[in-house]
């Protein structure tokens, strides 16, 4: 054959060199694209690997923090230098710092924890004379952007110093021990109110960070700040309860002397009193010479003041012996019906000279009561009295003492100034009168009512209590007639 001819292959031939030639290579494509395979899971597993890593980084420090939170005993600095510590020891943070507020009221945040492997304790303690603190005011800090990445690089100790507001040889001190070129600060925001500031530092500038970098500190930030605010509001708390009891020592001190001082003027004031209610009863039964019908008036006027002032002594002494434990219902049989007539025909008078009409409503053949004659006549006394000074001239005031088969009922009614809704709720606690009663009779304690109160239950009655603002009161009690009846 010439050796110019060329040799002319046919398709077929052509066809089986291809395939000859595929099935050569294909074992070695499919061993590179196995390998790519490998690769792209190995960096999936990495990446999964990593990302539960920080997952479970995150949750073993919010259970930490949660713990630390709930420790009563631990203090708000305390707890964020433990925060800034655990930090550390799940990540490879150069620093971390905590600023909060000392107080909820407090209008500067506070450096009141952080932490550092490359310093020790003593550096951490001795490095800062006085805490740092941030105002408030800051431009930043009082903005909407939630978090910032700061370069340290272009900034001089002086500007850092005036920021923080400390010395210039403490930032120096510092960033010999800790030459940190960047942070991330993210806001501890708890309802919309900024809790504090939690930072990461770094060697690396702000350009060579990654968006991993600060996504630990993302994650713990909103459970940073409800600890912060719970601790706050716990230590806040707590202050206000210190306060409260200091205040309520100081006022139980007050209330042991008012009472000590009310039971020695109470005892003091009954002699002399008696001494003089003894003396204007002679005079006016004519012991000491002939009186005339105007100086009797007189004298049973002045008898009658300072039969008043003796009962309110024994108010007085009632409540001081209320609160010592030494209040006692003294019993004996007395007839209701009497003692009412006796004290009003002490009052019939009085309400003569203010021309109010009083009427006795007086029950027949009532059986003796075992009471205590002089806290009960103080009651009654009392109910009618108010009745009289609480009833303009030419009003009516009733009184009934009703026998019913059970009880005994007694009913001072009155067509006076009545008493506002608003107050009748408050009407027999000590030293509270009703504001019209306050201005219709300035001198009143606010004593007679709380007094009846306590009288009547100790004796196991109730009360009689109704009023319209504008058209009258009554005021009674209910005795159990076979509770107290006279022992055979």
């Amino acid at each position: 054959m010439p050796e110019n001819t060329r040799v002319k292959t046919s398709p077929d031939y052509q066809h089986d060199l291809l395939s000859a030639t595929k099935s050569v290579l294909t074992p070695f494509n499919k061993r590179k694209q196995l390998e790519r395979d490998i690769e792209h899971i190995t960096q999936e597993m990495y990446k999964r690997n990593k990302e539960l890593n920080d997952t479970n980084k995150t949750l073993s420090l919010l259970r930490t923090i949660d713990a630390m939170v709930l420790e009563p005993h631990a203090s708000l600095k305390m707890v964020c230098g433990h925060i800034t510590a655990a930090i550390l020891q799940s990540t490879d943070y150069p620093f971390v710092g905590l600023f909060t507020r000392v107080t909820q009221s407090r209008d500067e945040l506070t450096l009141y924890g952080w932490s550092s492997p490359a310093l020790t304790r003593n550096d951490q303690e001795s490095l800062f004379a006085k805490p740092l603190h941030l105002p408030l005011t800051n431009k930043w800090l009082a903005g909407l952007e939630d978090s910032r990445l700061v370069s340290l690089e272009g900034l001089d100790a002086a500007s850092i110093a005036s920021v923080l507001g400390c010395s210039i040889a403490d930032i120096e001190s510092l960033r010999d021990r800790l030459p940190l070129k960047s942070c991330y600060i993210v806001k501890l925001l708890v309802r919309r109110k900024l809790v504090g500031l939690l930072v990461a530092g770094f060697y690396n500038s702000s350009s060579q960070l990654t968006d991993a970098e600060p996504l630990l500190i993302n994650s713990l930030s909103e459970s940073i700040g409800v600890a912060l605010d719970n601790k706050l509001l716990f230590e806040e708390n707590q202050r206000v309860l210190r306060k409260l009891k200091e205040s309520n020592n100081k006022l139980l001190a007050l209330d042991q002397t008012k009472d000590d001082f009310i039971s020695m003027a109470s005892h003091q004031l009954r002699t002399p009193l008696t001494s003089v209610k003894g003396y204007i009863s002679l005079v006016m039964e004519g012991d000491a010479g002939k009186v005339t019908p105007k100086q009797h008036e007189m004298l049973g006027q002045a008898f009658y003041s300072s039969q008043r002032m003796v009962y309110l002594i024994a108010d007085l002494l009632n409540v001081s012996r209320l609160r010592t434990g030494k209040f006692i219902v003294d019993s004996h049989p007395v007839n209701l019906a009497e003692m009412v007539d006796q004290e009003l025909c002490q009052l019939k008078e009085t309400a003569s000279a203010r021309s109010i009409k009083l009427i006795y409503k007086k029950p027949n053949n009532l059986p003796d009561l075992m009471l205590d004659e002089t806290k009960t006549r103080q009651v009654i006394m009392n109910f009618v009295d108010n009745a009289i000074y609480y009833t303009p001239a030419g009003g009516h005031i009733t009184v009934r003492l009703i026998d019913k088969p059970k009880t005994l009922e007694l009913r001072v009614e009155d067509d006076g100034i009545g008493v506002p809704r608003s107050e009748q709720k408050h009407l027999f606690t000590k030293f509270y009168r009703a504001g019209n009663a306050r201005k219709a009779r300035p001198d009143g304690t606010g004593l007679g009512l709380f007094m009846a109160k306590k009288v009547i239950i100790a004796q196991g009655g109730s009360l009689i209590f109704e009023s319209r603002e504008g058209q009258g009161s009554t005021f009674g009690f209910t005795l159990n007639k076979s509770k107290l009846a006279r022992s055979q």
